[in-house]
């Protein structure tokens, strides 16, 4: 028999539920930046298809999100889901805002949802004060790691933006006072997130306008309408929009051949799939494959 020793009584390490619930997930940046207007801005009507966190270092912007208003300053962090439409505003012309930025995608698909859910926006806003706390060293890593790109560096930045992820959602400490008003949101603007919540959802679906509707509980035309008034665009468009978008991303991941990515998204004729494409991107498929750097000269369809 082996004599004990002290090793012999290190407690194991468990996996706490937060972290086993993040192992559902991949969660896999797109894009990150610092954004510097050269002038006071204002954005009507912005919507972007990826999950995104901005960390405010200079000034103040307001932003309008689901009929509600608030103001942003230095040291605030927020998160919003993909398709959510905000207005954004600069307050002071004297000084401009600056913000970080971190764009990324979360997979699978299907538990998308409930990543959202475990974020705390369904209807909500989540706003973080972040200024001399851990939220602050991770995004000034993630700076220093992709302005200098040491060899490694992307793994690094994957590595401190789950670190920083961890740390919003052990986070308690929402931003001070009164967010909003206790007043309803708009119906409109209700029925357009959960329109374009349902879009996102089912992407890869052959969508039809009138399952878009029947998912909200309105008709047609008032579907119609709404998209109209809110993104200037028909839910045909839309939908037809954020599909080669994510066909985009596909394609820039270089898996998968144009055929194999126009049955994903529901196209059953790649030719209409590589049309509409170049409606809506301006470039063919097979011309956007060769443009990507590092792309391999190959076949991938039209």
């Amino acid at each position: 028999m082996a004599p004990k020793t002290h090793f012999s009584f290190l407690p194991p390490l468990t996996e706490d539920p937060l972290s086993l619930e993040l192992k559902k997930y991949r969660l896999t940046l797109v894009s990150f930046g610092c954004f510097r207007p050269l002038k006071p801005h204002a954005d009507k009507n912005t919507i972007l298809p990826y999950h995104r966190i901005i960390y405010v270092t200079r000034g103040s912007v307001r932003y309008e999100i689901h009929n509600t208003s608030i103001t942003l300053k230095k040291g605030d962090v927020l998160y919003t889901p993909p398709n959510t439409i905000y207005n954004a505003l600069s307050l002071d012309e004297t000084v401009l805002p600056e913000f970080l930025y971190l764009y990324f995608q979360v997979l699978p698909h299907h538990e998308e949802k409930n990543f959202i859910r475990m974020m705390e926006t369904s209807l909500r806003i989540r706003i973080f004060h972040a200024l001399r706390s851990p939220v602050e060293l991770y995004f000034g890593a993630i700076a220093e790691e992709y302005e200098n790109k040491r060899p490694g560096y992307h793994r690094n930045i994957h590595c401190l933006f789950t670190l920083l992820i961890v740390e919003l959602l052990q986070r308690k400490d929402f931003y001070p006072g009164e967010l909003y008003p206790h007043a309803p949101a708009a119906g409109a603007d209700l029925l357009l997130n959960k329109a374009t919540g349902y879009i996102a959802a089912n992407i890869r679906e052959p969508l039809r306008i009138s399952q878009v509707s029947r998912a909200c509980g309105v008709s047609e035309s008032y579907l119609y309408k709404i998209f109209i008034s809110g993104l200037s665009q028909t839910p045909k468009e839309y939908i037809l929009k954020c599909k080669m978008e994510y066909a985009a991303l596909l394609l820039k991941e270089q898996t998968m051949t144009v055929t194999q990515i126009a049955r994903e998204l529901g196209f059953a004729n790649p030719n209409h799939f590589s049309n509409t494409f170049f409606k809506v991107m301006g470039i063919r498929p097979s011309r956007y494959c060769r443009a990507l750097p590092g792309s391999p000269p190959q076949n991938v369809g039209p």
